[in-house]
């Protein structure tokens, strides 16, 4: 805590040099927009192949529902000796069918929840390298290079855990100094009253 207060001190004290950051969030925002672009047809192929596989679902219905009222139709009314007889034929094109669509939907739909979650898991490492950048003062294209190092091309899940708490400390440590600096001015208010 007192080292956070010494480097914070000895930072207003000196002047740090002006970084330009518009080249850093320029390149954060042409990976995200990006990164959206990608999602969308992703996720509008995922609707054309459900609706596709919907409407062969409705249609094998619709012909099951058919198939129904003409048996039923063409049935006599005198009493027959109730025989139960349930066969499943997997053989059978309609059975087959449907059972092909409803794993093509399934499968759609965990394709789908997976990459939504790689979405969201994306933008948490976005943040997250966002945090850390701003807790060292701005950054360098080697620093960016490492992180895309670490979090993109060889994940490494002990450097992120050490990068996370290092951005988690320094956030508590901006805290911290405010709720001291928000005391001071409390009591100089007091003073002066």
């Amino acid at each position: 805590m007192e080292n956070a207060l010494k480097v914070s001190n000895s930072q207003s004290r000196e002047q740090a040099p002006a970084m330009d950051l518009v080249s850093i969030k320029d390149l954060f925002d042409s990976s995200a927009k990006e990164h959206q672009q990608q999602t969308k047809a992703m996720l509008t192929k995922f609707g054309e192949a459900e609706v596709n596989a919907s409407n062969r679902i409705l249609y094998l219905l619709r012909g099951l529902k058919e198939m129904f009222v003409r048996n039923s139709e063409e049935r006599t009314d005198k009493p027959q000796e109730h025989i139960h007889r349930h066969n499943f034929d997997i053989r059978s094109s309609k059975a087959f069918s449907l059972l092909v669509g409803m794993g093509i939907v399934c499968s759609l739909s965990i394709w789908g929840n997976i990459e939504l979650w790689k979405s969201k898991q994306q933008y948490a490492d976005d943040a997250l390298k966002f945090r850390i950048i701003r807790s060292w003062g701005g950054c360098n294209v080697n620093h960016i290079l490492w992180l895309n190092d670490m979090f993109d091309i060889h994940r490494n899940e002990e450097a992120i855990e050490w990068i996370r708490q290092e951005a988690d400390g320094y956030d508590r440590g901006l805290k911290a100094l405010s709720d001291s600096l928000m005391q001071e001015k409390l009591k100089v208010e007091e003073i002066l009253k």
